[in-house]
């Protein structure tokens, strides 16, 4: 079963060699998006962000990094990655759901931003496929979408 895990003194080490990176070489600004390891460490510093590993069962999948959005005074999926060796088996589209429920229960709302670059196109997909539905909108270069959970 896919669930989200805090980051801790046990989980650490693996967690910052989650990557998309098909050579493993862990870079801290990947294609698509900054590496978890990065990620955790701004989490450590700014605590209004959040890293979460994406497990199945006992296996790290993923890696994810949201907090609260003072632009739009709402949650902002910042940075969702399933980790290389586990792509292109349906565990994005089925770990998308997870996190997306768990920031509303965490933060008590029924919206959710994400901001991404159109060139993105895998991305792009799940995420409109999931619901999330572009503004028009941009932030440093990305787009802005939005997703709304139906009361």
């Amino acid at each position: 079963m896919i669930h989200l895990e805090k980051i801790d003194r046990h989980n650490w080490r693996q967690a910052t060699f989650v990557t998309t990176d098909p050579e493993h070489k862990c870079p801290l600004d990947e294609e698509w998006l900054t590496s978890a390891a990065f990620s955790i460490v701004q989490s450590v510093y700014e605590p209004e962000w959040q890293s979460r590993l994406i497990m199945d069962g006992d296996t790290i999948i993923g890696f994810v990094f949201y907090g609260w959005w003072t632009t739009k005074d709402a949650p902002l999926l910042c940075r969702y990655m399933i980790d290389i060796d586990y792509q292109g088996k349906g565990l994005g589209k089925r770990a998308l759901p997870v996190v997306v429920n768990e920031m509303m229960e965490e933060y008590k709302v029924n919206r959710i931003y994400l901001t991404l670059e159109a060139k993105n196109e895998r991305a792009v997909h799940l995420y409109t496929q999931f619901g999330f539905i572009p503004t028009g909108e941009t932030d440093e270069d990305e787009e802005i979408y939005v997703y709304e959970k139906a009361n």
